[in-house]
C-alpha cells in the first residue's frame, strides 16, 4: 500500500499520536481544570459562598467548551487522513476521496 500524500496539518497530527507522550498532555490539562474546579467548588461548599461555586461551575464547562472547539477544528484532518488511507488500501488514487482536504 502506498502512503497517501498528507497536508502539513496531517502529518502533524500523525506525528502527535504516533509520540508516547500524546495521551499524557491530555490527560494533564483535563485533571487541571478538575481538579482546580473541584478545589474551587469545595472551598464554596465549605463557606457556603454561591460565587464560588459559580466560578467553579464556570471554569469547568469555560475550559470543557474551548476542548470541544479544539477538537473541532482538527475533525476535518482527522476525516481526511481515515479517507486517505481507506483509498491507498483500496488501491485508488487519495485525490478522488479526500474529501476536498
Amino acid at each position: 500500500m502506498p502512503l497517501p500524500d498528507f497536508t502539513d496539518d496531517e502529518q502533524y497530527l500523525i506525528k502527535c499520536v504516533k509520540s508516547p507522550n500524546a495521551t499524557g498532555r491530555s490527560s494533564s490539562s483535563m485533571w487541571s481544570y478538575l481538579i482546580s474546579g473541584a478545589v474551587v467548588a469545595g472551598f464554596g461548599a465549605y463557606h457556603s459562598s454561591i460565587p464560588m461555586m459559580i466560578t467553579a461551575f464556570v471554569v469547568v464547562c469555560g475550559f470543557r467548551i474551548y476542548e470541544e472547539r479544539f477538537q473541532n477544528k482538527w475533525l476535518p484532518h482527522w476525516r481526511s487522513i481515515i479517507l486517505k488511507y481507506e483509498a491507498a488500501a483500496r488501491g485508488e488514487d487519495d485525490s478522488d476521496h479526500a474529501g476536498g482536504n
